[in-house]
């Protein structure tokens, strides 16, 4: 398949996704139980006017199938109405919040595709030996644990050592851009090493099997009957042709990494979208709950379908 062809019917059943997430992100929180009005206000001797008043404001009023237009219309332009809990357009909180989230989420794919990538590789070399063992078994283990309970081990195991709270030390406002770089950087550590040990393992057993497959290739036999180094085997026929897997790996884990990256900014205080969702889930903020999930599913969507066409660049032989 031509690769103009190829980007169409990705693009195709892109469309097709974002319009069934769409549908359920519409549904999905007016389905759940409670009411947001109470939320906000949190008062029982509300009159039956007010109450009408403010729901006629934020559009409670309308019929379902009108609700469902004016929402469509809205997405479009990314406005997603008034929070009921912050009492402010839900957009500008969403945006603030989703940068937090996405400097922990670089932070940590990037770590773990290094780290996990280079311990592939030694695992994958040393085959059926005990570092493959011992690797294995370790990443396995990181794998399979629960994210929040990782993160809570972690919290506790270093809360005399690193901040376990928060993005900032609130006392260092007014400090100088590198003190305060600094101490982002102690904050943002440990919910980064919580993530990349969670996302190392799928990389290492990505990149371990795709060396010890390589390495039963002729080519690989030919390099070594020439002399060449094992650097110079792996970094220049194997790592290259183990690349292609790990980039589709990388986009497709996307959503595994943001869901790991929900709990943790939970468990950690991290003022991220992540937080956000969860302080609005608790208040039934149905316009920062439609407003986060959209964007992260939107987010992911895309990352998903840029993966598909690098994919595609850089191995032609890919059909859809």
């Amino acid at each position: 398949m031509s690769m103009h062809k190829y980007v169409i019917s990705r693009l195709i059943d892109s469309i097709s996704t974002l319009f069934l997430i769409i549908i359920v992100n519409f549904v999905l929180f007016r389905i759940m139980p409670g009411d947001p009005l109470k939320f906000m206000v949190r008062s029982h001797r509300l009159s039956a006017e007010a109450t009408a008043n403010l729901e006629e404001l934020y559009g409670l009023t309308k019929p379902m199938w009108e609700q469902f237009f004016i929402y469509i219309k809205n997405l479009f332009i990314f406005q997603f109405g008034t929070s009921f809990l912050y009492k402010s357009p839900a957009t500008p909180l969403i945006l603030e919040k989703m940068w937090n989230s996405i400097l922990l989420l670089l932070a940590s794919t990037i770590l773990a595709m290094i780290i996990g990538t280079l311990l592939g590789l030694v695992a994958g070399w040393f085959h059926g030996k005990p570092v493959d063992f011992s690797l294995i078994t370790t990443s396995l283990f990181f794998w399979c644990m629960p994210t929040f309970w990782i993160a809570m081990v972690f919290a506790a195991a270093f809360v005399t050592v690193l901040p376990i709270s928060g993005m900032h030390t609130l006392t260092l406002y007014n400090a100088s851009w590198f003190v305060r770089l600094l101490d982002l950087g102690k904050h943002i550590m440990l919910p980064t090493i919580v993530l990349t040990l969670l996302y190392i393992g799928e990389m290492l057993i990505l990149a371990r099997n795709e060396v010890s497959n390589i390495l039963t290739q002729d080519y690989i036999s030919t390099a070594r009957a020439k002399g060449l180094a094992p650097r110079q085997i792996i970094f220049r026929h194997i790592l290259r042709n183990a690349s292609l897997p790990l980039v589709s790996t990388a986009g497709m884990s996307l959503a595994f990494l943001v869901g790991g990256a929900l709990q943790t900014e939970i468990i950690f205080s991290w003022p991220g979208i992540g937080r956000l969702m969860y302080t609005a889930t608790l208040a039934r903020d149905y316009a920062i709950l439609q407003g986060s999930f959209y964007i992260l599913s939107f987010t992911v969507l895309i990352a998903n379908f840029l993966t598909d066409i690098t994919y595609k660049y850089l191995d032609p032989r890919v059909e859809y």
